[in-house]
């Protein structure tokens, strides 16, 4: 649906002018990397995913309740919270607010760009400037406010997931730093990352359909835009994992320093009794193989290293780099452009070896 309204019609018009195949690519409409990024491969994922990543949000969130992490005082401000979230997420004010974000940039378009535009599918020669052509008043109109409007929806839920979990870790959450996922119990909220995959590899390929036009229609060097293609698949992955890092001081930091000190002091005493009873009276007649002390004192200490090394990140270090080769993977084929495809390809194998 989302492609026989934005990519379709578009053709269909430009073709009753000469602009679905015209004379240059510029002028061609199914010619237009950005166009195809952005109405044939973005907007479906985004539509698709966006199911997928609130079910994922939601299983995340209803996990706090049931391992206990938010104990009995703050349940109620908790529930408050997620309510107050689903009121927003639900809100007809936030849904026209993106329905005017997506419309400003048509009059954006229109009073600003269009008269200093080059001419092509969207913009035709006229009496000393630039006119849209049929199918560049349906850009406007229709096809561009369409997935500027799922975009900036899809940012709006990722906005509220901000706001959640930065309410969250103001919770004295009930964290053990030698719980076995080593992120003091938090670790699940890195399982977000997973399904975030596939949105982010939607907006980069946006942007990489947008610079691969410029290539290709305008002329211009991949190389140009090198700063720009490591700025945006920074911005997409810090997207969805700086909220995770909303909890790295004060809930994880504290977590591990109070359970560090506490089975410090427990291993400590153990210790001591373990030297007083088996080194300071050790007698060869001690018969070392039929008590459990020596598999208990191994037993913790071993629960102290585990708080030791309790990380102060809620993710895995994989599901990041998983979300970063999503976010790059699109720029690929720009390279491609410019650089022979056999380079990349042993470029990429040298990163992961």
């Amino acid at each position: 649906m989302a492609v026989a309204i934005t990519w379709v019609p578009l053709i269909v018009l430009g073709a009753i002018q000469g602009l679905a195949w015209g004379p240059t690519r510029a002028q061609s409409v199914v010619l237009d990397p950005a166009m195809i990024a952005r109405f044939v491969i973005a907007l479906p994922i985004l539509i698709l995913t966006a199911s997928e990543c609130s079910s994922s949000i939601d299983a995340v969130v209803r996990h706090f309740l049931e391992v206990g992490i938010v104990q009995d005082a703050d349940r109620q401000p908790f529930v408050g919270m997620v309510a107050t979230t689903d009121r927003f997420r639900n809100s007809r004010k936030g849904t026209w607010i993106c329905w005017a974000l997506a419309y400003s940039y048509s009059v954006f378009f229109v009073f600003w760009i269009l008269p200093g535009l080059f001419t092509s599918w969207r913009a035709l020669d006229s009496d000393g400037g630039r006119s849209l052509s049929l199918a560049g008043w349906w850009f406007v109109l229709v096809s561009e406010p369409l997935y500027l409007f799922v975009l900036a929806r899809f940012l709006y839920q990722i906005a509220l997931w901000w706001r959640f979990l930065w309410k969250t870790s103001r919770l004295n959450l009930h964290l053990n730093a030698v719980h076995p996922d080593g992120a003091g119990g938090l670790g699940f909220l890195g399982l977000t990352l997973y399904p975030f995959r596939i949105p982010a590899f939607a907006v980069s390929t946006s942007f990489a359909g947008g610079v691969a036009s410029l290539v290709l229609i305008r002329g211009a060097r991949v190389d140009d835009f090198r700063y720009e293609i490591v700025a945006i698949v920074l911005f997409v992955v810090c997207l969805f994992v700086l909220p995770l890092a909303t909890f790295f001081h004060r809930e994880l930091s504290r977590a591990r320093q109070k359970d560090i000190l506490s089975y410090w002091k427990l291993n400590g005493g153990q210790l001591r009794q373990f030297e007083r009873k088996w080194i300071a009276s050790y007698s060869d007649q001690a018969d070392m193989l039929s008590v459990p002390d020596f598999s208990e004192a191994i037993d913790l200490s071993s629960i102290l290293a585990n708080a030791q090394n309790m990380t102060l990140q809620p993710f895995q270090r994989r599901a990041v780099i998983r979300l970063i080769l999503a976010a790059a993977l699109p720029f690929l084929p720009v390279l491609a452009l410019q650089i022979p495809v056999s380079d990349i390809l042993k470029a990429v194998l040298k990163m992961l070896g």
